[in-house]
């Protein structure tokens, strides 16, 4: 019979790697991983500012939860997220780590698969997007108009691949206590795995007349099946020059005005750590104009990653001013001043 599996040993072997460990285990924590010691959403009550990873994450591999409190270490962490006892948390990591079974210390079996939040196990994920993704209609369907005058709103007037975005047109929208606030119609976009392999699914709450929906997170990515890092949504085929733009409008609005193939990260910190697919040579970062810099330095860290392996690159920045009342400037605001599109039903 198989020895039980020391915490001691994986413990000590895990010191220092938690920033490898938590993302195979539980990737809703990369937004939190990619800016240690900073607030931002929970990855299991959503909201914007409830939750960070610490500092010294690498080393401790622990967090805190403005609600639920602080878990010390990465072993706390994954009992939290996972409803993991210590035994089992400690055998995902020393699956992870490659722990040798002839030693001393066995894994007793292949660790269990990683569960997300809401829902709590990777085939109730998988179940949630077929079913959103099946449930949903192309963009030039005639019971799609709510997305077009989304669309027409940011002076975007691109066609769209019904492979890639899509309307919903009754999404239940749960707040930040995971309690359903209503029903919104909703564009919802395919998230590809840095592979190509479609991994998730982007989600823009709307209101019946084309506007964002009033809610806190008109906004937000459903639980993905695998890591979001390296990922995009891919608007058009790639060719040798590829543009990647933080917001889906952003890229589809420099596709209508440039004619440039588009991506979009979704967030400036998948942004950051995104790449490109084989064959692209040169690419157009077009990035947005942040009153925080947050934009502006997520593009350089791109930037400067994809020249290390060799690519040309250019950053597009807007000129600006930002607007008074606004937090920052995208291309989708420049162009649809210069094109802007007549509403359609």
């Amino acid at each position: 019979m198989a020895a039980a599996i020391d915490g001691a040993v994986v413990r000590a072997a895990a010191r220092g790697r938690w920033d490898r460990i938590l993302p195979i285990l539980a990737p809703e924590l990369e937004p939190a991983l990619a800016r240690p010691g900073r607030h931002g959403p929970c990855p299991l009550h959503g909201g914007q500012d409830g939750f960070r990873v610490f500092r010294d994450v690498a080393v401790t591999g622990g967090g805190i939860c403005n609600t639920c409190g602080a878990r010390p270490d990465g072993f706390a962490l994954l009992m939290w997220l996972r409803d993991w006892n210590f035994h089992q948390a400690a055998e995902a990591v020393a699956g992870v780590l490659g722990l040798d079974p002839k030693a001393p210390v066995p894994i007793l079996r292949p660790p269990r698969k990683a569960a997300t939040t809401q829902p709590r196990t990777t085939v109730d994920a998988r179940s949630a997007l077929r079913r959103v993704w099946a449930n949903s209609l192309p963009v030039d369907h005639p019971g799609a108009g709510v997305a077009r005058r989304y669309l027409e709103r940011r002076g975007i007037c691109a066609d769209l691949d019904p492979r890639v975005v899509r309307l919903h047109p009754r999404l239940a929208y749960y707040d930040s206590n995971l309690r359903c606030r209503g029903h919104y119609p909703a564009l919802v976009s395919r998230f590809f795995s840095s592979h190509g392999t479609p991994i998730g699914v982007h989600r823009t709450y709307l209101e019946a007349d084309g506007r964002k929906a009033l809610v806190a997170q008109p906004k937000k990515m459903m639980v993905p099946i695998g890591s979001l890092t390296g990922g995009a949504l891919r608007l058009f085929p790639a060719g040798p020059r590829l543009g990647i733009a933080e917001g889906l409008e952003t890229a589809l609005a420099v596709r209508m005005a440039l004619g440039w193939p588009m991506w979009a990260a979704t967030t400036a910190v998948l942004l950051e750590r995104w790449m490109p697919p084989p064959g692209v040579v040169h690419v157009g970062i077009f990035a947005d104009l942040d009153r925080s810099r947050r934009g502006q330095e997520a593009a350089a860290e791109l930037a400067e990653q994809l020249r290390g392996h060799g690519l040309q690159v250019t950053v597009f920045l807007p000129d600006g001013p930002i607007p008074a009342t606004a937090k920052g400037l995208d291309w989708a605001d420049v162009f649809s001043r210069r094109r802007p599109c007549s509403t359609a039903a």
